[in-house]
């Protein structure tokens, strides 16, 4: 990529094909036809520049990326109303040719020729798409290359935003399996470098507990229900449009409506929904799914087909996995290991396939732990019943028990469901604290873990059974396959794996929006740092603060010194626009 001029020498020897035809139009200005297509008018080819660049809404203080050069009639367009910076990206030398011999003769726009991954690679591109740019794909040249332009638009957004510090909110539900997730999801987010918001709806669960068990009406309840959840609803957009995200996502049970993503979509956010449900379960992902940017789920195959009937625009197979920082091996006390200590455990609810399943259980060393036990038969097993057990306590859970079962979920089969294909989150998660693990073969477990080294695997009581006792009897083959399943957990399953994919689907799908958006470039603070100099005053206080730090308001006055302490000069003028920020506030406070 460089400038147009600088392209005619190069070009000089490049002769037109039968298939690009360099005409004069019936107003006298030249046109081209390539493939039977005219990229300019044969009439009025510079009002209809005007036309196309009227109705792109672009910001021209802002950088621009124009995918197809025809003639260069737009291009010229753009830079007679003042576009600060250009750039241009043609497949066809022919028509790059006559557009540098033409209109951008002494143009120093950027221009880039060929095969768009090459010029992808080159330093001015990736200079160029570092700031951030518009897209503008000249519409005659997507007809004629529709594949090279949506490939220059998923390169351009992937290379501008790539290395980005995004603004991702992730919205919780108020309780169930997805709670945990979105934590460990936006934790993920921000372990990536980007700012994150987690917004969380736990903290209502008691409250919509006690609002919906007090009352004996049915109905009564219901509405309080509906009106608690129109509120989070509400408190929820709120908070969002608020932080002004330029990407949010919504886990499964989140208390908001069919609406919500519309609404920050006229904000200009790209939405998402993380569906870690079994959708033959629970259907309500139909109204869901047609609704949001992106719909990502955890069963690949059959579901994509009803996803596609449905209407759903985008949608991608995410796995859960695991968070290093709470799913890893512990070391137990004394009194934990008299707590936690057993051959087997199990931790998750009591569906009815795991309770016809560890019936046939009983007579080993085996504790349970989680809510909806109700067999008799299991009650001495289970450990504080009813509770619902935390991520801490899971890790100790897992390190207490030679041997950690799972068994997905199934209310229609009394033991293995054959044609389950939703792996649960456990899987990952016994894997990453360390523990030695049997499960049964969900369908694409495989292709996730090695059964023969690092996950092995039962199909049914009797083969559980013969691997409790085999593996019972030899520790140290236990110890390998849990070293391996951890280390590939680590390598391969982290919710830094997952949120990665999830920006990279996001990013090839609506990465043109994000760039028409703009996005606040946020730097930290060993960035400015950097830039302001670490030999002046304020760069050597900079630097003295966590290098990873965002540069906000916020953050920086959380590092300020206390009143007693005397304050450097930079300190004291951070200091004072705290002050002026307070008093400003108040004052629009009482306005309003």
């Amino acid at each position: 990529m460089k400038p147009a001029r600088d392209w005619i020498e190069e070009l000089a020897h490049v002769e037109a094909g039968p298939d690009v035809e360099g005409l004069e139009g019936r107003g006298g200005e030249p046109t081209v036809r390539v493939n039977g297509v005219y990229l300019h008018s044969r009439y009025r080819p510079r009002e209809e520049a005007a036309r196309l660049i009227d109705s792109a809404g672009l910001d021209l203080e802002r950088p621009v990326l124009v995918v197809g050069a025809g003639l260069g009639y737009h291009v010229a367009e753009l830079k007679q109303r003042g576009a600060a910076q250009v750039a241009v990206v043609e497949p066809a030398a022919a028509v790059a040719k006559l557009a540098v011999e033409g209109l951008l003769r002494d143009s120093d726009v950027l221009l880039g020729v060929g095969d768009i991954d090459a010029i992808a690679a080159t330093t001015q591109f990736q200079q160029f798409a570092r700031k951030i740019p518009q897209v503008l794909v000249h519409p005659p040249t997507a007809k004629v290359h529709p594949e090279y332009c949506e490939r220059a638009v998923a390169v351009a957004a992937k290379t501008a935003l790539g290395q980005q510090r995004l603004r991702i909110a992730v919205v919780g539900p108020m309780y169930g399996g997805s709670l945990p997730i979105a934590g460990y999801l936006e934790r993920a987010f921000a372990s990536l470098g980007h700012v994150t918001l987690l917004i969380d709806n736990s903290q209502a669960w008691p409250l919509y507990q006690k609002a919906t068990e007090g009352v004996q009406s049915k109905h009564g309840s219901a509405q309080l229900g509906n009106i608690l959840a129109h509120f989070l609803g509400e408190w929820t957009y709120a908070r969002a449009a608020e932080f002004a995200p330029d990407i949010c996502i919504v886990m499964a049970q989140a208390p908001v409506n069919p609406s919500f993503p519309a609404r920050l979509s006229k904000e200009g956010v790209v939405t998402a929904f993380w569906y870690v449900e079994n959708w033959r379960h629970m259907p309500y992902w139909r109204d869901f799914a047609p609704q949001y940017d992106c719909f990502f789920h955890i069963q690949p195959g059959e579901f994509e087909d009803q996803l596609d009937r449905a209407g759903c625009p985008c949608h991608a197979f995410i796995q859960t996995g695991c968070d290093p920082e709470i799913h890893r091996p512990v070391k137990l006390t004394s009194d934990e290991r008299t707590e936690y200590g057993c051959d087997l455990s199990f931790a998750g609810a009591g569906y009815a396939n795991r309770v016809q399943m560890f019936k046939g259980m009983t007579d080993y060393d085996f504790k349970i732990w989680g809510v909806d036990w109700a067999a008799s038969e299991l009650k001495p097993l289970l450990c504080r019943a009813q509770e619902r057990f935390t991520p801490e306590r899971f890790a100790k859970i897992v390190a207490g028990s030679k041997i950690s079962l799972n068994l997905h979920s199934s209310t229609i089969h009394e033991g293995v469901d054959p044609n389950c294909d939703a792996v649960n989150p456990r899987v990952f998660e016994i894997a990453a604290c360390g523990g030695f693990q049997l499960c049964d073969p969900c369908i694409g477990l495989e292709a996730l873990f090695d059964f023969d080294s690092e996950l092995p695997v039962y199909r049914d009581l009797q083969g559980l059974r013969s691997k409790v006792d085999y593996f019972l009897e030899h520790p140290d083959e236990r110890c390998e396959f849990a070293r391996r399943a951890r280390e590939r957990a680590l390598r391969d399953h982290t919710y830094e794996k997952r949120a990665e994919a999830m920006l990279e689907c996001i990013l090839d799908a609506y990465g043109s929006r994000l760039l028409r958006k703009g996005i606040r470039v946020q730097r930290t603070v060993a960035e400015m740092a950097g830039r302001v100099g670490r030999d002046a005053t304020l760069g050597k206080y900079l630097a003295s603060l966590p290098p990873d730090l965002p540069f906000t308001h916020e953050n920086i006055n959380q590092q300020l010194v206390t009143a007693t302490t005397k304050m450097t000069y930079p300190e004291g003028v951070f200091a004072y626009l705290r002050e002026v920020r307070s008093f400003a506030e108040t004052l629009f406070a009482r306005e309003r």
